[in-house]
């Protein structure tokens, strides 16, 4: 803040001046691989939500961008069905329009091992980097639970600096007491999230849920009515006059009059500034304003016992269908503790290393790895399927081991 008390805010790159009464809003989105449908039901919608979404960001220049949930995996499954439409994604990406990663998959981080939980970044970071730009913030919008302990410590060394959640940390508002759990509890939304060995990363809590931008209206009545709501609960909880909207929820299709709604907003409100913006730029704008010691500081895992059951592990997901957790961490081990120190050794006496048998082999296992899908907690077609696929990454493990002993026993 400047001595007329004034901040910074980016608008298109270019910034300008606002007073501390103006603000600014962001728009970025969330979707699910399988859950209350089988996978292939979902990946139907996935296909109509996605060629809506590629012909609305070329008719619509209004409309900025579109943030892919986190996860690389739905370029994947949408190519698998128009594989025509890979230039024209790749080019949307190039430009900004479309931003994925960091992730393959949105996983649950409790219930998939530690060396499970780093491939899903890495080999999001390829995949998004194959694609040519990658999405910069440690996402984890419904995680069920947040593996607080470390994921600080794995962003930060990823080169990660932000981490967005929806979990595990319970708003305490300005005017609201903190309780005795007042290590887990936060009265801004931005918080420092640090690691035991003292990495840290800004962490931005949905303290308003991940969908708090959904469905907003064109019509200046119900937008009037709809701001005047939604300004009031986002101000309780912000550190910074940048406010975070998602305009989007579970497979909601595209907001196709979006851009008209914020053309109203801008209308109904002209001491704000509404933009519709991407993860990258709005993080960079908090930076800009926000100081170390005026946020709150928070350690070790985020799960529900420390805040009242507010937003932390959902109930019983850990102990439900049991035999998925058990196929889980049979293929987990499989992979780390056998096929991998065997083909190291391989490569240590001269033969090629397999990266991309073994890529397969991670990638059909992290498929089981979503929230929805290890916790057991989606429809019986979703539990199946898994199976399946647990057994597809377990064979061609086997297959590459037994491969890999050939060629150990000739030396």
């Amino acid at each position: 803040m400047d001595e007329e008390g004034k901040y910074p805010t980016q608008i298109g790159g270019v910034l300008r001046e606002s007073t501390k009464e103006n603000h600014s809003y962001y728009f970025p989105y969330t979707l699910d691989r399988e859950w209350y449908l089988p996978y292939e039901k979902h990946h139907y919608l996935l296909i109509e939500f996605m060629d809506q979404l590629i012909e609305i960001l070329e008719a619509d220049t209004d409309f900025k961008s579109f943030h892919l949930d986190g996860q690389t995996i739905i370029l994947d499954d949408y190519l698998e069905v128009r594989p025509e439409k890979k230039k024209k994604i790749k080019r949307l990406i190039e430009d900004g329009r479309i931003h994925v990663g960091p992730w393959y998959v949105l996983q649950d981080e409790f219930l998939t091992s530690s060396e499970a939980n780093i491939r899903n970044l890495q080999y999001g970071f390829k995949d998004a980097r194959k694609w040519g730009s990658l999405s910069k913030i440690g996402y984890f919008p419904d995680s069920f639970g947040n593996m607080g302990g470390q994921a600080p410590q794995i962003l930060h060394q990823a080169g990660i600096k932000h981490a967005a959640f929806g979990r595990g940390v319970k708003p305490t508002g300005f005017n609201n007491l903190v309780g005795e759990s007042d290590m887990y509890e936060s009265p801004y939304s931005e918080m420092r999230w640090q690691a035991p060995d003292g990495s840290e990363v800004t962490g931005i809590l949905f303290a308003n849920w991940y969908c708090n931008g959904n469905e907003i209206p064109v019509e200046r009545d119900l937008a009037k009515k709809y701001w005047d709501g939604h300004l009031e609960a986002m101000e309780k909880y912000a550190a910074s006059d940048h406010f975070l909207m998602l305009n989007g929820c579970d497979h909601q299709p595209v907001q196709v009059d979006l851009s008209a709604a914020i053309r109203t907003a801008k209308e109904l409100y002209p001491d704000y500034e509404f933009i519709h913006s991407n993860f990258n730029d709005y993080v960079n704008a908090i930076d800009r304003q926000l100081s170390k010691p005026k946020l709150k500081e928070v350690k070790g895992e985020l799960r529900s016992q420390h805040t009242d059951g507010w937003g932390g592990t959902l109930v019983n997901t850990a102990s439900s269908r049991l035999y998925l957790k058990r196929m889980n961490h049979e293929v987990q081990t499989f992979l780390e503790k056998e096929v991998e120190p065997l083909a190291t050794f391989a490569y240590l006496l001269g033969e090629d290393y397999d990266h991309d048998i073994l890529e397969y082999a991670w990638k059909t296992l992290m498929q089981n790895h979503p929230h929805d899908s290890i916790c057991g907690c989606s429809v019986d077609e979703v539990h199946r399927e898994m199976v399946t696929r647990f057994e597809k990454s377990k064979h061609m493990a086997e297959s590459l081991k037994q491969a890999t002993l050939k060629k150990l026993v000739r030396k």
